[in-house]
């Protein structure tokens, strides 16, 4: 754990000094809300207590993030980086741009709730089609994305 915890405090340090952010705005980090989220949370705050690093953790859900990252359309996008590393990205493009990376997901696997699966996948993917549509009108888009 020790060895885990020195790890991330020089990543965290790097991407500080990367980032060129010498203040105290510190470092954001995004989680996927799923399994050992609470553990990799406390990680990352004790850590950045430790090296005095301000760490802002921001959650996102992760819902559909693996089956994404093996669609042919994640491997055009990243041909060279395996499943695990685009998942990741996706799940951190979640929290710039929700609607463009939740756009991307097979509409069976977004976790919509229990009752998703009572409907047939061609009505589904057709109200969500339409609700895309409604929630681009609504708030716009970013064409550069």
């Amino acid at each position: 754990k020790d060895n885990g915890k020195q790890h991330v405090i020089s990543l965290l340090t790097k991407v500080k000094c990367f980032s060129g952010n010498n203040d105290d705005r510190g470092v954001c980090v995004v989680l996927g809300n799923g399994h050992g989220t609470r553990e990799a949370r406390e990680l990352l705050l004790g850590a950045g207590s430790e090296a005095d690093i301000n760490v802002e953790v921001n959650l996102v859900s992760e819902a559909g993030a693996s089956v994404w990252s093996v669609t042919e359309m994640a491997s055009q996008e990243f041909p060279d980086q395996s499943p695990t590393a685009v998942a990741a990205v996706s799940i951190g493009r979640r929290f710039l741009n929700p609607l463009n990376e939740l756009v991307k997901i097979p509409s069976k696997s977004l976790g919509l709730g229990m009752y998703q699966h009572d409907l047939s996948e061609k009505v589904l993917d057709e109200k969500l089609r339409l609700t895309s549509i409604d929630a681009v009108a609504e708030v716009g888009v970013d064409v550069n994305s």
